[in-house]
């Protein structure tokens, strides 16, 4: 369904009360909201009304015009003139919403949910746009009330009391921003307590009825900009909003990865909530029309499915990193996170960016995080395009940075370390918590300069700064693996990283690797299974673990359609000598033979990564052209050498004297 924006007439309603009454009796509260949902949703129908929600004890409703909001508010006041038991406050605004898959959003419904929070119990509140509309009807009064500034609203609002004539009541003196000599404020307690606790989607009952949230997930961001060419905009916002809260301890974000798998689902809220194992979602919107963007996000507990909070938040483009931190803090705020001084100013040191630069960036890992060869290319084009447009953007020279080690570790070509350093090195000099730069800095001390400890270090810093990055977990559970030999502190470091991103299939592969290098093979095959259930390509993107493992257990068939496939999509010299391995370990010598053949001979134009070949050789008997490929590994500093020490693809080779002296010239320390 297409995203429409219109002019409408806002009418927001909820009880007066509900809090204290459902902590009276719950009964009495949901026959209160029961009763309250039987008499809107006539009468704005009657009225050319729609309805757009009704959560908890309020209501969302939207009309082609002013008079048909404020006819349909007068008759549920008429209604309810009598009534003992039951009375609502009702906010009326004329302005722009979006309208997008039966939802609506936009200033109008944050100004309409503000005015409501103003009126007395029982009345009814405009703003000066409605009251311009509807000022000369005979059955209606209007008391002005000053104009007021409303949290987030970038304007004061003129506000009326609106009832039939003679029935308006007001209290005295107001206490808000008043303009000429009659001016009124509706209840000062109320209008205290109203600004300090309501929210465009009602105020917060966290306390009373859904409890603590420790954990939640940030769903991905509707793009309401109506071109589908701004997609990477708004799934950018949506990973840096992931980023922002992130940096806040007291709370588990989970991860983009999983978080996306949701986009553009309609499935219910509460379910997503129980499959991320979150207690809260944020879900929200995105609109960036020429210099400006909207970010409006809204909370909404995972078990109960109710609205605690929502904002709307419009800025400049340059000023886009403080609107993410803003919305961070207002989450943290409304869940009571607690925030140490340093997560504090983290969060208060955004700094202003070139838009079109930070447009190229988001594009960029917007492709990155495809995580193909091709996808990642692609991306590095885009960082270079954003560090030619503003040459002190940090994250662009990170990112760029890992583009020139990352092909390594598919066994693709050749890394360019010392572009990458520089790189990496430069943005740390901008930014010294850039978590991708800390990331890209331990890899390359990992594979270039085998200091383990340093590449330790800068893995745990990164995930430090920023615990949502994937990549610095994963890195470090490798390192911890494959390197230290620490197989419980690797399987926790990937199980925590698990726990953040639990429908990220990179991170369960992780498990089922690291499962595998330690010969648990049940285990690990346990893992690549429930993998291979919810994706079922992914396989191909591993091929030599998921390939090997299969193999390992006698399922030869299994593993060669992987291995065929991982060829069928790359092409590459390293992909055939893997299909050669795998032939050979089938009993299928001569096809393995003329698969390596066909692997060498490519491997004089393109890149054959030495460990793949070196284990295909090692399948077909031909040890010493084993030992010859791994020592030219070593000599490159390739990812898949770090590997033998414990991948059981080279235990055919281990009890050779060559293997022990290949192990010492790495500089492995001892396990």
């Amino acid at each position: 369904m297409p995203t429409e924006r219109r002019l409408a007439a806002i009418m927001f309603t909820d009880i007066v009360g509900y809090t204290a009454l459902m902590a009276e009796s719950e009964a009495k509260g949901l026959r209160a909201r029961a009763r309250h949902r039987e008499l809107v949703r006539p009468l704005v129908e009657k009225y050319h009304g729609e309805s757009i929600e009704a959560r908890g004890d309020e209501s969302l409703s939207v009309f082609p015009t002013a008079l048909d909001a404020v006819s349909c508010a007068l008759a549920i006041e008429d209604e309810l003139h009598t009534s003992t038991d039951l009375k609502l406050h009702i906010g009326i605004h004329l302005g722009d919403v979006v309208v997008r898959e039966g939802e609506v959003s936009g200033d109008g419904v944050n100004i309409a949910s503000r005015i409501c929070a103003l009126s007395e119990d029982g009345g009814l509140c405009v703003s000066g746009e409605v009251y311009q509309s509807v000022r000369n009807q005979p059955d209606m009064e209007a008391v002005p009330l000053g104009e007021h500034e409303l949290k987030n609203v970038g304007r004061p609002v003129a506000v009326y009391a609106l009832g039939r004539p003679g029935a308006v009541s007001v209290a005295a003196p107001p206490t808000t921003r008043s303009v000429g000599p009659q001016r009124y404020v509706i209840g000062a307690a109320l209008v205290v307590v109203g600004l300090a606790t309501f929210a465009w989607w009602g105020w917060n009952r966290t306390s009373m009825t859904a409890g603590p949230i420790r954990s939640l997930a940030v769903l991905p961001l509707a793009n309401l900009s109506g071109d589908a060419a701004q997609e990477y905009f708004a799934d950018g916002m949506t990973e840096a909003l992931i980023s922002e809260l992130a940096k806040i301890k007291t709370i588990k974000v989970i991860s983009r990865t999983s978080a996306m798998r949701y986009k553009g689902t309609e499935r219910p809220l509460t379910e997503i909530a129980g499959e991320l194992g979150v207690d809260a979602l944020v879900e929200g919107s995105v609109y960036k029309g020429g210099e400006e963007v909207r970010i409006t996000a809204q909370l909404i507990h995972g078990g109960t499915d109710e609205h605690l909070w929502s904002e709307s938040y419009t800025g400049p483009l340059e000023n886009v990193l403080q609107l993410q931190a803003d919305v961070a803090l207002a989450i943290a705020s409304e869940i009571r996170a607690t925030l140490t001084p340093e997560e504090k100013r983290r969060l208060a040191s955004a700094r202003s960016l070139n838009p079109e630069a930070h447009a190229a960036l988001l594009k960029g890992r917007h492709l990155y995080n495809r995580f193909t060869a091709r996808d990642v290319e692609l991306a590095g084009r885009y960082f270079r395009k954003a560090l030619e447009l503003d040459a002190g953007y940090a994250e662009a020279y990170a990112w760029l940075s890992i583009t020139h080690w990352l092909p390594v570790l598919w066994g693709l070509n050749r890394p360019d370390f010392a572009v990458a350093a520089s790189l990496a090195n430069e943005a740390l000099r901008l930014d010294p918590e850039s978590a991708a730069a800390h990331t890209s800095i331990g890899w390359i001390a990992s594979l270039r300069d085998r200091d383990w400890k340093k590449a330790e270090r800068s893995f745990r810093l990164a995930i430090e700064l920023d615990p949502s990055l994937a990549d610095a977990h994963l890195a470090l559970s490798d390192l911890l693996g494959i390197v230290f030999g620490r197989s419980d502190e690797a399987i926790q470091a990937a199980t925590e990283a698990l726990e953040r991103d639990p429908l990220a299939p990179l991170h369960a592969s992780q498990l089922g690797f690291l499962h595998m290098i330690a010969r648990d093979f049940d285990a690990a095959v346990e893992r690549f299974e429930s993998v291979l259930e919810f994706a079922p390509d992914f396989a191909v993107g591993l091929a030599s673990d998921y390939a090997y493992l299969y193999s390992h257990l006698g399922r030869h068939e299994r593993a060669l359609q992987i291995a065929r496939r991982a060829v069928a999509d790359s092409g590459t010299p390293s992909s055939r000598a893997l299909l050669a391995l795998f032939l050979a370990r089938a009993g299928r010598l001569e096809e393995a033979r003329q698969s390596l053949a066909q692997a060498l001979e490519e491997g004089e134009e393109g890149y054959l990564a030495p460990s793949f070949a070196a284990a295909a050789h090692a399948s077909l008997g031909n040890e010493d052209e084993a030992f010859r490929w791994l020592r030219r590994g070593v000599e490159e500093k390739g990812y898949f050498v770090l590997v033998i020490k414990h991948h059981p693809m080279y235990d055919s080779l281990r009890e050779d004297p060559r293997f022990d002296d290949l192990l010492q010239r790495i500089g492995f320390p001892e396990s």
